[in-house]
């Protein structure tokens, strides 16, 4: 059967081949080792047979998850047809709602830059244009030291537990004392607990390169929330959710914390300014919280938007004034691809 991958380019043969394969090893749910020479697009084909993939597997999952019938017993068949329409009707609003706001998001970033193109009076830009772009620099500054974990340095505490975000008890604790829910959001329903793709390595600079492969593809959506277009008109488009996770020591905002230097000094210091017996006036102030829970979605949403790498994400909190590392986190959620180094 051939498939579509919507790769950028026409791919080559063994594009095609590399794809396929790993098409066929997430269908069947196989664990798969793949090699290609050097110079191949390892990387594209990568993301375009696992997205595919996954754009189909969500597909089939939504029309499996309107089935009514065993909640409806011997009801008859009008009556299950009308609640699985309501079903739809409402996951489809839900949807609907949620890329409307990542839309709106990415019209006003491309108005602010725009207006950045243009030239205004620098004084004006400042006061609406987000920094966030990525200096070329040289391939050491992204060599990571290894990935320091809350529990790292302290083996007297009990080991991780993990809830399904991937948020370790810890974290899970740390956030509720703030107000701010990762179950939840105060402004919508719960987020389902989707499929997603985890691309892990050791350096972000191979991150980097990833997320600038992942820019390239332009996936069909796996969920049609309109009617269907004509074949005159380009067929629709829904940007890749992706999101890009890292350490306190990669994402701190707080100059009086990030400074240590230390991946363990930076964790103890962090975990030390939330605790209950700290003032307010020590308490780091980029830390998210039930007050700051607007913001909070604001960073999820412009962090969807589009395709942000690690050094994204940190101006993003820094413009924001909310903590990248624990803002991060509720998005997880919500985010098809995460990538990730090492230990994460």
């Amino acid at each position: 059967m051939e498939r579509d991958f919507h790769h950028p380019y026409e791919p080559y043969d063994i594009q095609t081949q590399f794809m396929d394969a790993v098409y066929e090893c997430l269908e069947d749910g196989k664990v798969g080792i793949f090699e290609s020479p050097t110079g191949t697009g390892k990387s594209l084909s990568l993301i375009c047979g696992s997205l595919t993939w996954l754009r189909d597997h969500k597909r089939r999952t939504f029309e499996d998850g309107l089935a009514v019938n065993g909640a409806y017993g011997d009801e008859p068949a009008w009556l299950l047809e009308h609640a699985r329409k309501q079903k739809k009707q409402a996951a489809l609003q839900r949807r609907a709602e949620f890329e409307a706001r990542i839309a709106k998001i990415k019209e006003k970033e491309k108005r602010l830059k725009e207006v950045y193109q243009k030239g205004e009076p620098k004084s004006k830009r400042q006061k609406t244009i987000s920094s966030g772009v990525n200096a070329e620099d040289d391939e050491a500054r992204f060599v990571l030291d290894d990935y320091q974990s809350d529990e790292d340095g302290a083996p007297s505490r009990e080991a991780k537990s993990f809830n399904d975000s991937g948020l370790s008890m810890e974290n899970q604790v740390l956030m509720e004392k703030m107000g701010l829910s990762w179950k939840k959001e105060e402004d919508e329903t719960e987020a389902p607990d989707e499929t997603k793709i985890f691309f892990c390595s050791r350096t972000h600079s191979q991150l980097t390169q990833f997320s600038s492969e992942l820019r390239r593809v332009r996936m069909p959506p796996s969920i049609t929330l309109g009617a269907p277009s004509a074949p005159s008109e380009d067929p629709p488009v829904e940007e890749v959710k992706h999101l890009t996770l890292g350490s306190r020591k990669n994402l701190c905002i707080n100059p009086k914390v990030n400074r240590l230097g230390n991946p363990t000094a930076i964790n103890e210091r962090c975990l030390e300014l939330q605790q209950p017996g700290v003032s307010s006036d020590c308490k780091c102030p980029f830390m998210p919280n039930k007050e700051k829970q607007t913001l909070v979605n604001e960073f999820r949403d412009h962090t969807l938007a589009k395709i942000r790498d690690i050094e994204d994400l940190g101006s993003l909190g820094k413009k924001l004034g909310i903590c990248p590392y624990y803002a991060s986190r509720p998005a997880t959620k919500y985010a098809e691809v995460r990538c990730a180094t090492r230990r994460y």
